[in-house]
């Protein structure tokens, strides 16, 4: 089958390409990209007016799926990224049992050829992810795993975190790794702050705890060499010492959530629970300095931080409430009126932070993922830059529906999704009797 994209303006930054270019596909392969394509095809995409970007990439959104089927699966997971133009998926490790087990493993890589989106998993570092005990890295690599993380926790026990990288770097993948010092007693997902008080939350998160345990993590991995992605970078003394470590250390790549661009912590008085997330929003000021860190390459990589949580948890005091924000299908519009409306980011850029940088971590470019090259596979997502949008709660292709921006009007509409050659996603405006 062939498909032709006509009269799109392709952003493909790894080969330097910003103007209008048709792209023809055949057979699930990019087989040519011109000024002007008059093969005929079997299907047609007037891209008029919209933006040919390189598929996204997200890095750890939760799929729940085996575990918490009632939160997410993988089929609700993928349709809900392809909606979100995402592509690729490196799965988080919100499972159980938790992927520190083979049969995990397994059971992913055994469904995920079947869906709409690219999927690679991701194995626990540590035992059912305690951060004490190390988990069989060398098995969990020869079953397939793609990438190392232990999910929104610390890797308490440094010996461990530090076996664990030697490990994974003689195997040449990439550790993600999540820095916040915590306790038992701590309430996750508030900062200790204005809004924490107003709650009368005493043991909220240190303002500190982000850098404090960050600090150590980016001594072990200078040590041993390891490919590190720093998973959710958003205080601006973690700015900071990502800033000059990177400056040393090209092996070291930031990554920070689309939640934390929009909200600050005022949010938490708005929203409540809706808006208790890991890692926690913070005050305007550190948000400012959040965007400036993009803008500045500091941060590499911008990703959904999805965590599917059911409402009846989310109706709980804030205490005892999840922690977490849907983000698959917002990445986008979020990107669009948090950084391109205001002037921070440059479409560009945007698609740098959600498709090339990832990309270029996990060594996926290296297969054309990224990019928009011939003779690789088709992954290739279409929007509308310039289209608002409300992100309405009965259009939520997620099983779960926390978030605090339902209702809100965001920027840049995903249009067509396609995955290895196939149209995954498409768009359709209730108008003449059509039908989403």
């Amino acid at each position: 089958m062939k498909v032709l994209i006509k009269n799109g303006t392709i952003i493909d930054p790894i080969n330097s390409i910003k103007e209008k270019r048709d792209v023809l596909l055949e057979k699930n392969i990019i087989k040519g990209v011109s000024k002007k394509i008059t093969e005929n095809a079997d299907y047609v995409i007037d891209a008029k007016g919209m933006i040919v970007s390189p598929g996204f990439v997200d890095l750890h959104p939760n799929f729940c799926d085996p575990g918490a089927t009632d939160r997410e699966d993988l089929k609700s997971g993928s349709f809900s990224a392809a909606k979100g133009g995402i592509t690729h998926v490196i799965l988080g490790v919100d499972n159980k049992p938790a992927p520190s087990e083979c049969n995990v493993i397994d059971y992913i890589k055994r469904y995920a050829d079947i869906m709409p989106v690219n999927i690679y998993t991701s194995a626990a570092i540590t035992l059912d992810r305690a951060g004490e005990e190390i988990a069989d890295l060398n098995f969990l690599y020869s079953h397939g795993a793609f990438a190392f993380y232990d999910g929104l926790r610390s890797v308490g026990d440094k010996n461990v975190l530090a076996k664990a990288m030697q490990i994974i770097k003689s195997k040449n993948k990439v550790l993600s790794i999540f820095s916040e010092v915590y306790d038992d007693k701590s309430v996750r997902g508030i900062l200790d702050g204005t809004a924490a008080k107003n709650l009368k939350i005493k043991s909220a998160t240190k303002v500190n705890a982000e850098v404090d345990d960050l600090m150590i993590n980016l001594k072990l991995a200078k040590m041993y060499g390891v490919r590190l992605d720093l998973a959710y970078i958003t205080s601006p003394e973690s700015i900071e010492l990502v800033a000059e470590e990177k400056k040393e250390n090209k092996e070291i790549f930031a990554e920070t959530p689309a939640i934390n661009l929009i909200l600050n912590d005022k949010a938490i008085d708005k929203y409540d629970t809706l808006a208790k997330v890991i890692p926690p929003l913070r005050p305007e000021a550190d948000r400012v300095k959040l965007i400036k860190a993009l803008k500045s390459n500091v941060i590499d990589i911008i990703s959904s931080n999805h965590v599917p949580i059911e409402e009846k948890e989310k109706k709980l005091k804030f205490k005892e409430a999840s922690s977490g924000v849907i983000g698959l299908e917002t990445l986008l519009g979020i990107c669009g009126v948090a950084l391109v409306k205001e002037g921070h980011l440059t479409w560009k850029e945007v698609i740098e932070k959600i498709s090339v940088n990832p990309a270029k971590l996990y060594g996926l470019d290296k297969e054309g993922v990224g990019s928009i090259t011939e003779g690789t596979k088709a992954n290739i997502t279409i929007f509308d830059p310039n289209e608002k949008w409300i992100f309405d709660e009965s259009t939520i292709v997620s099983k779960s529906h926390n978030s605090p921006l339902i209702g809100k009007e965001l920027l840049g509409k995903v249009k067509y999704t396609i995955s290895n050659g196939k149209l995954v996603y498409r768009d359709v405006v209730i108008n003449n009797n059509e039908e989403n």
